[in-house]
């Protein structure tokens, strides 16, 4: 049984923001990732591999990682959140995951970029970092099995996804950047428990899917940015802050969601 962990930051328990000391951020990011990976192992995984999925990627000291786990780092690299990944994976988790840009309540919430989109959409349907994942999974034939982030990211994903995929709730939010924080050791409990039953039940769970082709539509956080983006060959300019582009496969999307992100932020040079 093998297991993929793509590991986030802003759905982690005791985190409400993105100026929390990074020895902070590190500490309670590798606490719940190994509440996950014990889980999995104690459930009979044999392998687990870690993305780690945050900013950088610079965030989980592999040396504080249960012995047996393998740590993906560092940035660039290719498909980002889920690199590493392909079909020789039982089961995948989405660990301190958030909602999308926009979405009440979410604490700290964006889709992919807070710098660079202000909404994501796949066939017209506002998505998430959690969807945009889980479609590239699922056309890989892995399922995504638990997912743990804030009540908002629970309100927004849970209707989307499979029966059989767990979700972990690890805090409530109040506002962007202020909520109501369960007691950590609470919520790690929950994770090791529910993480060891979703590896034990892994071949029932089905995989996550969307019609193709996806047509993804871009909106951004100025016109500025779509003007760099559009620059892109097959990306079409649907208005002034929008582009759209169409994908054959969920690889093709992750590859242009990745590319525009980082184009966009390339507007802090002007």
């Amino acid at each position: 049984m093998k297991v993929f962990i793509s590991v986030d930051m802003e759905g982690i328990s005791g985190l409400v923001n993105w100026k929390e000391p990074q020895e902070k951020v590190s500490r309670e990011m590798t606490a719940d990732l190994i509440a996950a990976i014990e889980g999995a192992f104690e459930g009979g995984a044999d392998e687990v591999f870690v993305a780690d999925s945050h900013a950088l990627g610079m965030n989980i000291d592999i040396s504080k990682l249960p012995v047996g786990t393998k740590l993906i780092k560092g940035f660039p690299r290719p498909y980002y959140m889920m690199a590493g990944l392909d079909e020789s994976f039982d089961i995948a988790f989405f660990i301190g995951y958030h909602a999308p840009a926009g979405y009440i309540n979410g604490l700290m919430d964006h889709t992919y970029s807070s710098s660079s989109f202000f909404a994501v959409k796949i066939n017209g349907e506002v998505v998430g970092e959690t969807e945009i994942n889980a479609l590239y999974a699922g056309e890989k034939g892995v399922p995504v099995g638990l997912i743990t982030g804030d009540h908002a990211l629970y309100k927004f994903s849970k209707p989307r996804f499979p029966e059989f995929v767990e979700f972990v709730i690890t805090k409530e939010g109040f506002s962007k950047f202020s909520g109501l924080l369960y007691h950590p050791e609470e919520v790690r409990s929950k994770i090791k428990e529910t993480a060891k039953k979703v590896v034990q039940r892994a071949p029932q769970i089905p995989v996550f899917k969307m019609p193709r082709p996806y047509e993804i539509e871009l909106i951004f956080l100025d016109s500025l940015k779509a003007d760099i983006v559009a620059q892109m060959p097959f990306v079409e300019r649907t208005g002034g802050r929008s582009v759209k582009f169409t994908a054959k496969s969920a690889e093709l999307m992750m590859r242009f969601i990745n590319t525009a992100a980082i184009l966009a932020a390339s507007t802090k040079l002007f």
